[in-house]
């Protein structure tokens, strides 16, 4: 999967106005009559819920709206460059690049979601705007402004309400396709899943919920170890974590030890990555309760988590046992968690120096100068 991603955009420049002179037989001082030069085109990001993935950004890197055209004689305002229109997934963060630091500068939350990324150039003005009782033959001229142009990070992070964690194997995607209509790849080998799935759960009170499933974290995750660190932003975004636990994943330590040693870890992880992982709502939930000495242990396991201040929940992803009173326990947290917040935008204040100020000086064409200068 491919969820991050580096462009570069360029807004179409302002086309300059134009210096002329009207002419016609029989005419030989003709008043000015130059025309403006169009607008140039914007870029904009839009949302699309048919796409997944930045995989396009890769093989295209820049992307450049039209310019405006330049005026025309007899006073005809130049033609305006279309806007450029770039689509990219629903969950799209995009960043504004200056040096090394990244302002994030939309969200794209919503399907059709549409945001201004880089303002167009604006078109100049002709000649004829310069005309006066003093001045009846202007050779004055506004060039059109340039059009913004930037480097912009794309990074997707999976719009969901609850995120599936655990070791690699704990049973997340089994239990993915038991609640929702997914159909992750499930077998028996560490890291079937190399990238997020999504899966629509449905309660019994009607309300949906979006669950996320994202590659097996292990120790080290938080620091680039495995897949964890790669997948943990599509997390971010949600309202409440299911910390599954395997008690079976040990080097022959008993199935307590392996469960409280698979929950320091998972704890471990997300407080090491940060961005609020840790302070998020989460039920922990003790898989394969369907194998015999994980189901004898259970009792155990549960009093021992309980005197640490942590309740769990037993189930069996594969069997289906304990699966309803999860589904009915991450429905009664929802109920509590407020929907999940955007994530800050912030406004970017351009910076000017001399070399990009705006454009709003007057110009003098000399080669039209010099040609005119014969004519009168």
């Amino acid at each position: 999967m491919i969820d991050v991603a580096k462009i570069k955009i360029k807004a179409g420049d302002g086309g300059n106005g134009r210096v002329s002179f009207f002419t016609a037989r029989g005419i030989t001082k003709g008043g000015p009559d130059g025309g403006d030069g169009g607008n140039g085109g914007s870029v904009y990001f839009v949302a699309d819920n048919n796409l997944s993935t930045l995989i396009d950004f890769r093989s295209k890197e820049i992307y450049k709206a039209k310019n405006g055209e330049n005026g025309g004689k007899k006073n005809m305002t130049g033609a305006s460059g279309g806007d450029l229109l770039v689509k990219v997934p629903v969950g799209t963060l995009v960043y504004e690049v200056a040096g090394v630091e990244e302002t994030l500068i939309g969200d794209m939350v919503e399907n059709g979601q549409k945001i201004l990324v880089a303002q167009s150039g604006v078109g100049g003005k002709g000649n004829v705007r310069f005309k006066g009782s003093t001045n009846q033959t202007p050779m004055q001229y506004i060039p059109g402004t340039s059009g913004e142009e930037k480097d912009i990070k794309l990074e997707i992070k999976l719009i969901a309400d609850v995120g599936l964690v655990g070791a690699p194997n704990a049973g997340k995607s089994t239990l993915l396709n038991r609640l929702t209509n997914a159909n992750a790849k499930v077998a028996g080998y560490p890291f079937t899943t190399l990238a997020p799935n999504l899966g629509i759960c449905r309660f019994k009170n009607g309300h949906v919920a979006v669950l996320a499933d994202i590659p097996g974290l292990i120790e080290g995750a938080s620091r680039g170890k495995g897949l964890g660190d790669d997948f943990l932003r599509h997390i971010e975004r949600t309202r409440l974590l299911v910390q599954l636990i395997d008690p079976l994943d040990g080097a022959g330590e008993d199935v307590m030890q392996n469960a409280l040693k698979g929950y320091e870890m998972i704890r471990s992880e997300l407080r090491d990555y940060g961005h609020g992982l840790d302070g998020k709502e989460a039920i922990v939930a003790i898989n394969k309760i369907d194998v015999t000495e994980v189901k004898e242990a259970l009792v155990k396991i549960v009093k021992e988590f309980k005197e640490k201040g942590v309740n769990v929940l037993g189930i069996s992803a594969v069997s289906g046992e304990g699966v309803e009173n999860l589904l009915q326990k991450i429905s009664d947290e929802l109920d509590k968690i407020p929907q999940r917040p955007s994530f800050e935008i912030k406004k970017v204040v351009k910076k000017y120096n001399i070399e990009n100020l705006p454009n709003k000086r007057v110009v003098f064409n000399k080669d039209k100068i010099k040609t005119l200068e014969k004519r009168l």
